[in-house]
């Protein structure tokens, strides 16, 4: 007798205990992988940032190429009076009254800087050399503002921002405005006097105009003031939280303590409103502003020097170093020491 023969079916899916498991393997995998891709992308963002402080050095260096000194980080000499100008270091026969509006300016260097970043079109629109100019000190008593003033200092050029920046493009300031100021992440460094003792703080003379460092406001330094050496000096550094009124950071405009004017009093990476100082900003707004650099890049943050080279700058680099590449020309205390003589009789 014929028997039949029976086929047996075996199921070929997974059990759910080798579901489980296998679920698991590709957990723990990702688990390994995403650090390290992570870290691929920072590391990429990092080598951006970095490009665009080169990109700023070398506008920089053409700069000083032809008009033989660095720009200032504000051409302007902020609301000082015409009594408190006639001093030495000031140019000689000044006087507030009867300066043209223009020349009062309070718009940061990096906006100098625009014709040798090929973005010329973008710099006639700030009417820096022959209008009223932006960003004028009150004390100019002009009305300056339009709409194409306005929408030039909402532009936000990709070369102003570092792509690991948290900071947001436009400014939580100056909300009243048709066009809301865009934010930038980098800023001059204008040395190593800044909000502390709160003594200084109002200190115009030794905070602003001959603190001491490479950018300034209306003071502006050739190369051959720079002895400590261009290599060993601060040019530009980023910041963080652009955005907010105690950091803050408009890419067009430069400020005691904020908006692309930057100190080294405080360590690197000393988060907004830590030995802070109270200011009152522009808007209404008060802000408890450190003047620090910071940077979302983590351990550290990135340096422009004055010789177009970038350094990747750590958090625990002693102070006194950290000061002292952001002087010009000998120690905090030797500038110290000199620009108390030179501003000893200006009082605000």
């Amino acid at each position: 007798m014929r028997h039949k023969l029976q086929r047996t079916h075996t199921s070929c899916g997974f059990t759910l205990v080798e579901l489980l498991v296998v679920i698991a393997i590709i957990g723990i995998l990702v688990a390994l992988l995403l650090p390290a891709i992570q870290a691929a992308r920072e590391a990429a963002r990092r080598m951006s940032c970095s490009n665009n402080l080169k990109q700023i050095g070398t506008a920089e260096q053409n700069y000083e190429g032809v008009h033989k000194v660095f720009e200032p980080a504000r051409p302007g000499p902020d609301a000082t009076g015409a009594n408190e100008v006639v001093m030495v270091g000031f140019p000689p026969g000044y006087r507030a009254q009867g300066k043209k509006g223009y020349e009062r300016t309070g718009v940061s260097g990096f906006v100098l800087l625009l014709p040798f970043m090929e973005d010329q079109a973008l710099y006639d629109k700030f009417d820096i050399d022959r209008g009223d100019g932006v960003w004028l000190s009150s004390y100019a008593g002009i009305t300056w503002r339009n709409p194409e003033k306005e929408k030039a200092i909402a532009t936000r050029p990709q070369v102003m921002v570092c792509p690991s920046s948290t900071t947001e493009p436009k400014t939580t300031l100056y909300q009243d405005w048709g066009e809301i100021p865009a934010t930038g992440t980098y800023a001059f460094s204008a040395g190593h006097r800044g909000p502390k003792p709160t003594s200084l703080s109002k200190n115009a003379c030794r905070i602003k105009h001959h603190n001491s460092g490479l950018h300034l406001y209306w003071t502006v330094r050739p190369i051959k003031k720079i002895t400590d050496g261009v290599t060993k000096t601060f040019s530009v550094g980023e910041i963080v939280a652009g955005h907010t009124v105690d950091s803050s950071n408009v890419w067009t405009y430069a400020y005691r303590y904020l908006d692309c004017y930057r100190t080294t009093q405080v360590a690197l990476n000393t988060p907004p409103g830590v030995d802070a100082v109270q200011l009152t900003a522009d808007d209404g707004a008060a802000a408890n502003a450190n003047g620090a650099f910071g940077s979302n890049h983590p351990g550290g943050g990135q340096f422009l020097f004055a010789d177009g080279r970038v350094e990747f700058i750590n958090d625990d680099i002693d102070l006194d170093t950290y000061q002292n590449y952001s002087t010009i020309a000998g120690t905090p205390l030797e500038h110290d020491s000199s620009d108390d003589k030179l501003c000893k009789s200006f009082k605000d």
